[in-house]
C-alpha cells in the first residue's frame, strides 16, 4: 500500500487557507498532491473523497484537510463507517504501509507476516477494514485488476531487459501512472534500484523510508 504524503493545507493565490464548504471540493487538491489513485487498493480512477474517521463519527472533520483521502468505491463502501477512530489501524498518511502488505502474481494480497506483533495487529485491522482481501465479484474487481497489472508490469520489465533506452523506460513509467497499483510495479521490479527510484518519483506525493 503506497505511502502518501497529502502535505499542508492547501492555500490560495493569497496566502490564506482554501476553504471547503462541502468535503468533495478537496477532491482536486488531494489529487493534485497524491495522485489520481485509490489510498488503500491503489487502483486508478473510481474515486471519491475518503474520511478516515467517518464523517457520521466526527460531523466535525467532514472537511478536516487531515482526515481526508481518496477511495475508490469498493474500499470506500467496505470501510464505510465501522472505525471510530484511527487508533488500531495503520494509515497511508502516517505509517509505513508499504512494507505491511505482500502482494502476489495471483492477485491476492496478505499482511505482512514479518511485522512486530504490534504493526501486524495494525495492519491487519485496516485489511479488514478495506476489504483489501475480498474475492473478485460482479461488484468489486480489485483482484482482477491487480492480477492485471502485475502481468502488465511483467511485460513491462521483459522490455526493459531488452531495451533499457531512456524512451522504454518512459514508456513504462507512463503506463504505470495510468493504471496505478504502485506496490504491484515495485514487487515486480523489486530487484531494480533504477525503476524503483522512478516510479516513486513519478508517482505524486508518495513517501517511502
Amino acid at each position: 500500500m503506497r505511502p502518501g504524503q497529502r502535505g499542508p493545507w492547501p492555500i490560495s493565490n493569497d496566502g490564506s487557507r482554501i476553504f471547503f464548504r462541502q468535503y468533495q471540493q478537496a477532491e482536486k487538491c488531494l489529487i493534485c498532491r497524491i495522485g489520481e489513485y485509490c489510498s488503500y487498493c491503489e487502483r486508478c480512477g473510481d474515486l471519491h473523497v475518503e474520511h478516515m474517521i467517518p464523517k457520521s463519527v466526527a460531523k466535525d472533520l467532514e472537511t478536516e484537510w487531515s482526515n481526508l483521502l481518496l477511495g475508490c468505491s469498493n474500499c470506500n463502501s467496505r470501510k464505510s463507517n465501522k472505525n471510530d477512530s484511527r487508533d488500531g489501524y495503520l494509515w497511508p498518511d502516517r505509517d509505513d504501509t508499504f512494507s505491511a502488505f505482500v502482494y502476489q502474481l495471483s492477485g491476492h494480497v496478505s499482511v505482512n507476516g514479518t511485522l512486530a506483533r504490534g504493526e501486524y495487529c495494525k495492519a491487519s485491522a485496516l485489511f479488514n477494514l478495506v476489504g483489501l482481501g475480498a474475492e473478485e465479484s460482479l461488484t468489486d474487481k480489485r483482484h482482477r485488476k491487480r492480477r492485471q497489472a502485475w502481468n502488465m508490469a511483467l511485460k513491462a520489465r521483459c522490455h526493459i531487459c531488452d531495451d533499457n533506452s531512456r524512451n522504454v523506460v518512459d514508456l513504462v513509467i507512463t503506463l504505470a501512472l495510468e493504471i496505478g497499483f504502485f506496490s504491484i510495479w515495485m514487487a515486480v521490479f523489486h530487484d531494480d534500484e533504477d525503476m524503483r527510484c522512478r516510479l516513486t518519483e513519478a508517482f505524486p506525493g508518495t513517501r517511502l523510508g
